[in-house]
């Protein structure tokens, strides 16, 4: 079950306490239905960490997700996503902590993210904190491996 443009703003908000509550500074992007922190990663680098509501549980509890981009590839010949990289992005789901690596899929690129799902229900700010802390510097750490400072 997906829910209503209403009830994911209302989530929003709660969100946007959860993260105030936990110091975190942050703002709801209305037009992209997502609640948007900066964080310094150290090393003059900063990520952006997302989150959004993704759905339901069978129970009918809410999902969210916080992500950030990681990367982004050219789809077409010779570009892409190599044999190497996805195996890479394996190891690295069995490694990091509080994070997993994903491929969004668009028509002419594919963007590696590092996302984590919790339920907003039983969010408190200290998750909130950790989560959105190991989700950045997950997704930084595997950019700038990759030569990247574009998030």
């Amino acid at each position: 079950m997906t829910p209503d443009k209403e009830e994911i703003l209302n989530v929003l908000k709660q969100v946007e306490s959860i993260a105030a509550l936990a110091g975190l500074r942050g703002d709801i992007e209305m037009d992209h239905l997502r609640f948007r922190m900066a964080f310094d990663v150290g090393h003059g680098r900063s990520h952006v960490v997302y989150v959004r509501v993704i759905g339901k549980t069978p129970d009918s509890k809410t999902v969210v997700s916080l992500f950030a981009a990681a990367r982004t590839l050219t789809k077409g010949m010779f570009s892409g996503l190599g044999r190497e990289q996805a195996l890479e992005l394996l190891r690295l789901n069995e490694t990091t902590l509080f994070a997993r690596f994903g491929l969004w899929d668009g028509p002419k690129e594919m963007m590696i993210v590092a996302s984590l799902d919790t339920l907003i229900d039983t969010l408190d700010a200290d998750e909130m904190r950790t989560y959105a802390l190991y989700v950045s510097h997950a997704a930084d750490a595997y950019e700038a491996k990759h030569g990247g400072d574009a998030f």
